[in-house]
Parts: C-alpha cells; sequence; structure tokens
C-alpha cells in the first residue's frame, strides 16, 4: 500500500503495473467531474463533489480499485459490475485493467446521484 501525503507523491510511487491504467482513470474522473476537488484521504487520492467524496483510486498488491464511499451507490449497478470483485462501494480490476469508460460513468454517476439528493439537488 502505497503511504503519499500528497496527490505528485501518490501517483509517483505508483507500481509501473499499476500507473497506467489508474492515471487513466484518474483523467476520466477529472474529464467527467471537472469541478470535483482531488485531494489525498484516507491514504488515496479522492475526488471530492460539493464537499462529498465521489470517487477515488487505489493501488493495492495484487488489483487496483475505484472507491465511491458509500455502501449503496453500487447495487443499483449489480449486472453491469458482475465481472467485476466488488464489495460495499468498492470495484476491484486487475492493475492493467481498468472498467471501461462505460462502467466508471455508470458508477460514478450513481455515487453522484446519492450526493445531490443528500444535498435536495437535481442533477
Amino acid at each position: 500500500m502505497i503511504k503519499a501525503k500528497s496527490l505528485a507523491a501518490y501517483y509517483k510511487a505508483l507500481p509501473k503495473t499499476h500507473a497506467p491504467a489508474l492515471k487513466k482513470l484518474r483523467a476520466e474522473i477529472q474529464k467527467l467531474y471537472p469541478t470535483a476537488v482531488e485531494q489525498i484521504s484516507y491514504g488515496m487520492p479522492l475526488f471530492k463533489l460539493e464537499g462529498k467524496p465521489l470517487g477515488g483510486v487505489h493501488a493495492a498488491k495484487n488489483h487496483s480499485a475505484l472507491f465511491v464511499w458509500s455502501g449503496t451507490a453500487l447495487r443499483p449497478l449489480k449486472k453491469m459490475l458482475a465481472a467485476y470483485d466488488t464489495s460495499i462501494g468498492t470495484v476491484r480490476f486487475a492493475p492493467d485493467k481498468p472498467p471501461p469508460l462505460k462502467v466508471v460513468k455508470a458508477v460514478l454517476a450513481s455515487r453522484e446521484k446519492e450526493i445531490r439528493k443528500s444535498l435536495g439537488k437535481k442533477k
């Protein structure tokens, strides 16, 4: 597990096996949510939308992951995520094979919907 105090340090410390996929995933999140603020939280990069956790990326020893910090955001996507190892708020994938953009969009949109609802806003 990477222990970094800054975004630059985290991405610089990524293993070569994980770096391309996680950097691609990061770029996709930045493009989809240009107003989201990225920071280190819980020892990994986290994007916040309106001050709430939207999604983050993480490199583990044998996999990479997309986190949404929600116990319910992935439930509506059960069929779409059937090919992935998932747990509460986490989509795990092979270090060199990030989920396709369609999956990333769906996962983050589900979390965004929860955030907007909690703030009393519509998308």
